[in-house]
Order: C-alpha cells, then sequence, then structure tokens
C-alpha cells in the first residue's frame, strides 16, 4: 500500500460517517511506517470529519504504525488497546482523545454484497 492509497482509504472510512455527538475538538496525526510512510491528519470540528494528508501540529495525540494497524483501528477491525499491547501502534499525547474516534457513528455495512 502507498501513502496516496493509505489516505484515501482512511478519507473512505469516514465518508458517511456521522460525528455530530463529538462537541469537542479533536485533531489526531497519524504517521505511517513501512510502505505507505507518511503523516495525516483527522480532526472533528464542529461535528465534522476532516481526513488531510499534512502533519498536524497542533495536535492532540500522534498514533504511530504500520498502514494496515492504522486502517484496522480506523475500521474498527481491531481494538486500540490490543494494537497498543502487541506493539502495532503507539500513541504520543492523549489517549482520551485518541478514543473519541470511536464516538464517530459509522454507517451501516451493506449487508447484500
Amino acid at each position: 500500500m502507498t501513502y496516496f492509497e493509505l489516505v484515501t482509504e482512511a478519507r473512505r472510512t469516514f465518508d458517511r460517517a456521522d460525528a455530530a455527538g463529538i462537541t469537542e475538538h479533536v485533531a489526531i496525526q497519524f504517521n505511517a511506517t513501512g510502505n505507505a510512510q507518511g503523516a495525516f491528519y483527522l480532526e472533528i470540528a464542529d461535528g465534522q470529519i476532516h481526513v488531510e494528508p499534512y502533519d498536524y501540529h497542533d495536535h492532540d495525540a500522534i498514533v504511530t504504525g504500520s498502514a494496515e494497524a492504522i486502517l484496522d483501528f480506523l475500521g474498527r477491525k481491531e481494538n486500540l488497546a490490543n494494537l497498543i499491547r502487541e506493539d502495532r501502534l503507539s500513541v504520543e499525547g492523549y489517549l482520551d482523545k485518541v478514543e473519541r474516534i470511536l464516538a464517530i457513528n459509522m454507517p451501516e455495512q451493506d449487508r447484500s454484497l
């Protein structure tokens, strides 16, 4: 996976997601390692989700790991605590802000596929 593919997939994960219930500002920078090496951020502001391919210098936390581990967390395929325990992700900064991502309402999967 390339960096471009990682950012595209992260954006796609939150295309139809709803963060209206999150009232505080959340800014998480993700630093991908390996083939998709690079930084991008996820910001929740005024109930809107933004995923952009830039460093976010005023972030609440930095999450570092492989593209696969980052996407597993964002897509809720893997538990954050397990990813940290297995040393697949590391978190610097406010862990509670990273966990706010889990409060985003994700759209139901289309089960007819």
